[in-house]
C-alpha cells in the first residue's frame, strides 16, 4: 500500500518574519485583520461590519499611506509635525567642559556647519513615519561598492547623503545567526530610488535599481515596540479619521458649488398655451440669463420662483473629526491645526507639546538617529574619536513671554546674589553652577563666566562689606555740621 503524500506548504520567509517580528503593519494587513468578523467592528452577530458600511479599507498598504501623504494636507501635517519640532534646533554634541574644544568637538562642529547634517536626519524620521521604516544610505569616499561592507577606516569623508521611504526598499538578506548582535537584522537592501519609478526619466530601470550592505545604512523605525525593523506607520491609527475629513471637506465644496448659488424654477401658468417655438425662445432667454450679464428675461405664459439655496456648515463636523486626528497622534489640536503661535495656543498645551518632543528627543531621535550617525562617523573615521563618551545637549522648545523673561530676569538676579553673597563659588565654579543649575549649553556657560574673576569679587566684597563713619544730622532741619 503507497505511503500516504503528506501535505506542504510552501511559505516565503520574508512574509513570516515579517508576521513573528513585526508589529502587525504587513502588507498582509493587521493581524487584528484575522479577527474582523467579530470584535468592536462588527455588529449583529457578524451581519453588519461598520468598517465595510462607512467605506474603510479593511487592510492598509504603504502607497495608501504616501498617497495621503503627497495629496492630504492633515495627513502631511500629522507625518512631519513630530521631526519638525524634535529637529527645529541642532543639538549640541560635545565631548568635555573645557573651554577649548576637543578634537571630536571640532570635527563634528565642522561636518555639521552647512546645516545639511540635521536637515537630512529630520528628512529621515519624516520619510521612516510614511511606512514601517526607513534607511538613510550614507555614501563613503572608501572605494568600495555599495553591496560590500564598509571597512573601519580613518580620514575619510561622506559623498552623500540620501534617506529612502519603505516603499523604494526590500530587504533582500536577513542576518539568521543566532549568536550574532544583528539576528533577525537586515543584512542587504535592494533599493530602487522614486525618481525611476514614478517619473518620466531616461535612465533604465535597472540601473536604478541598486544593493546596499547594512554596514552603510541607518535604518529607522519609528513606534517601534517589538521590533527594531518595522514600526507603525503615523498614519495607521488615524487613517479612517483622515478619509472621513476627506469626506467632510469635498462634501462641503461640492455642497457650496451646487447649494449656494440661487437656482431658479420657471412654471407655466395653467391657462399658457405654449408651442415648441415659444419654448426654444424662452430656453436661449434663460442661458443668456444664467450665462451673460442681461439682467432681465421675457417670458410668456411662464412663472418664475427663486430656489433659496440649503448650506450647512461643515465647521462643527471637521472639528469633531480633528480633536479625533489629535488624540490619536498625540498631537495637541492646537498645534496640529497650525495655530500654535502667540496667544492662541494656551500654556498648557505649550508645556505639554515641549514636554512630549523632549521625550521623543530623549527616547526615539537621539538613540535611533542621531547616536547612530554618530557612531557611523566615529567608527568610519569621519569623526575624530572621542576619549571617552561624549554628550548630547538638546535646546529648549519653549518660547518665553515678556512676563516670563521677567520673571526668570528676577529669579535669575536674586539666585545669582545668593551664590555670589554665601561664597558658593569656593564649593562649585561659576561655569559648572550656570551648566548644572541652570542648564545654560557648554559655549554659553564658558561665555556668560569668561568675566568673572573670583579674587576680584572677593576684594570688591570685602570692601563693601567695610563699616564706614556715617554723618548724621545734628537738628530736624536736616543739616550736616558740613553744612
Amino acid at each position: 500500500m503507497p505511503a500516504k503524500k503528506k501535505n506542504t506548504i510552501s511559505v516565503d520567509v520574508n512574509v513570516m518574519r515579517r508576521l513573528l517580528y513585526g508589529n502587525g503593519t504587513t502588507l498582509l494587513g493587521s493581524r487584528l485583520d484575522l479577527y474582523r468578523k467579530s470584535g468592536t467592528h462588527s455588529q449583529f452577530s457578524g451581519n453588519r461590519n461598520i468598517r465595510e458600511v462607512a467605506g474603510y479599507p479593511e487592510t492598509l498598504t504603504f502607497d495608501d499611506y504616501l498617497t495621503a501623504y503627497d495629496r492630504q494636507d492633515v495627513a502631511t501635517r500629522v507625518i512631519e509635525t513630530y521631526p519638525d519640532y524634535t529637529w527645529i534646533t541642532p543639538p549640541e554634541v560635545y565631548e568635555s567642559e573645557e573651554p577649548s574644544d576637543t578634537a571630536f568637538e571640532k570635527s563634528w562642529k565642522e561636518l555639521t556647519k552647512s546645516g545639511k547634517i540635521i536637515s537630512t536626519l529630520r528628512a529621515l524620521d519624516i520619510l521612516a513615519g510614511i511606512g514601517e521604516y526607513g534607511v538613510l544610505v550614507i555614501g563613503v569616499d572608501d572605494g568600495g561598492e555599495l553591496s560590500e561592507p564598509l571597512e573601519e577606516g580613518k580620514d575619510r569623508k561622506i559623498i552623500y547623503m540620501r534617506p529612502y521611504t519603505e516603499g523604494e526598499c526590500k530587504i533582500t538578506a536577513w542576518d539568521e545567526d543566532k549568536t550574532s548582535e544583528r539576528y533577525t537584522h537586515p543584512l542587504l537592501y535592494e533599493i530602487t530610488p522614486n525618481e525611476f519609478t514614478q517619473r518620466s526619466t531616461s535612465i533604465p530601470l535597472n540601473q536604478g535599481t541598486f544593493r546596499v550592505h547594512h554596514s552603510r545604512v541607518i535604518h529607522f523605525a519609528d513606534n517601534a515596540l517589538n521590533s527594531e525593523v518595522f514600526g507603525v506607520p503615523r498614519l495607521k491609527r488615524v487613517y479612517d479619521r483622515l478619509m472621513d475629513i476627506l469626506k467632510i471637506v469635498a462634501g462641503s465644496g461640492e455642497m457650496f458649488w451646487r447649494g449656494a448659488y440661487q437656482g431658479f424654477s420657471f412654471e407655466a401658468t395653467a391657462d399658457a398655451e405654449l408651442t415648441d417655438e415659444d419654448k426654444t425662445a424662452m430656453k436661449e432667454e434663460i442661458q443668456r440669463y444664467l450665462m451673460g450679464l442681461d439682467r432681465s428675461m421675457m417670458l410668456q405664459g411662464v412663472e418664475t420662483k427663486p430656489i433659496s439655496p440649503a448650506v450647512a456648515s461643515p465647521k462643527e463636523h471637521l472639528d469633531a473629526q480633528l480633536t479625533m486626528v489629535a488624540i490619536a497622534s498625540r498631537i495637541p489640536k492646537r498645534i496640529l491645526s497650525g495655530s500654535e503661535m502667540g496667544k492662541l495656543a494656551s500654556t498648557q498645551d505649550a508645556e505639554n507639546w515641549a514636554q512630549q518632543i523632549t521625550t521623543r528627543r530623549t527616547n526615539t531621535a537621539e538613540p535611533k538617529i542621531l547616536r547612530p550617525f554618530i557612531d557611523f562617523c566615529v567608527k568610519n573615521g569621519i569623526l575624530k574619536a572621542p576619549i571617552g563618551q561624549y554628550n548630547i545637549i538638546w535646546p529648549s522648545l519653549s518660547v518665553p513671554t515678556d512676563k516670563d523673561i521677567s520673571e526668570a530676569a528676577l529669579n535669575f538676579t536674586n539666585a545669582l546674589s545668593t551664590y555670589a553673597g554665601n561664597s558658593l563659588y569656593t564649593v562649585m565654579p561659576f561655569k559648572d553652577y550656570l551648566m548644572n543649575v541652570w542648564r545654560y549649553s557648554v559655549e554659553l556657560a564658558e561665555q556668560m563666566s569668561s568675566g568673572f574673576d573670583e579674587e576680584k569679587f572677593k576684594k570688591l566684597k570685602k570692601e563693601m562689606t567695610e563699616k564706614k563713619g556715617i554723618q548724621t544730622p545734628k537738628d530736624g532741619k536736616n543739616e550736616t555740621p558740613d553744612t
